[in-house]
């Protein structure tokens, strides 16, 4: 089962919402994330979160549906998002994708990202994407398809850096070292069909992205 959680961040384009939300089998909107989802016409699974963000017309939609909800207490030691990741990882669902997690809040958008690196160590395949911009946690291989336009950033999470070999790039590296803190690996491009990522030491962020 794929499942896509969409929280209170950055989303414009509701077409796009409503394009990405069939692809998958359940949404889950934490908090504010509804009123997008509203708005795109997409009537979501559950929701999670303290409720301080709903707009009261999306709530009235929300109830009159009889979407579940799960409402938890303002004062909490998680956020929304967080709650809503931990909901789907207790269900036993193995691949998540998170929407509406970046945004004009760094400490948000940054903590959003770092929620990549829980998925992962429940073995818990996760992205993060908008309409700019897909996120990957790597500590081993990925192989991505070549889109014009994009960029493909590499980015050191642990302190002792990352070896890595990149093979279809602009920018090919044979195991080569990136240390922490580096801006190294930052706007590759993939020049062939595909670009192989392989992470022989650590753990980084990959972002594709476009202006």
């Amino acid at each position: 089962m794929k499942a896509l959680i969409v929280s209170n961040g950055n989303i414009k384009n509701f077409n796009w919402l409503r394009k990405i939300g069939r692809e998958f089998d359940f949404i889950l909107c934490a908090d504010g994330g509804c009123n997008y989802c509203i708005e795109a016409g997409i009537l979501p699974n559950l929701v999670i979160g303290d409720l301080d963000s709903i707009l009261p017309k999306t709530l009235n939609v929300i109830r009159k549906s009889k979407v579940p909800i799960e409402k938890f207490p303002t004062k909490k030691n998680a956020t929304d998002t967080e709650l809503a990741l931990e909901f789907l990882m207790n269900k036993g669902i193995k691949d998540i994708t998170l929407v509406g997690v970046l945004g004009s809040r760094i400490d948000h958008s940054l903590a959003n990202i770092l929620l990549l690196k829980k998925l992962h160590d429940e073995g818990v395949k996760g992205k993060i994407i908008d309409e700019n911009n897909t996120i990957y946690l790597v500590d081993e291989e990925l192989i991505l398809d070549k889109k014009e336009g994009f960029y493909v950033s590499i980015i050191p999470l642990i302190k002792e850096g990352i070896n890595i070999s990149l093979k279809g790039f602009e920018y090919e590296l044979n195991e080569s070292y990136i240390e922490f803190g580096s801006t190294l690996g930052i706007s590759n491009n993939i020049v062939s069909e595909k670009g192989y990522i392989k992470v022989n030491e650590g753990m980084c962020l990959v972002c594709i992205s476009k202006d």
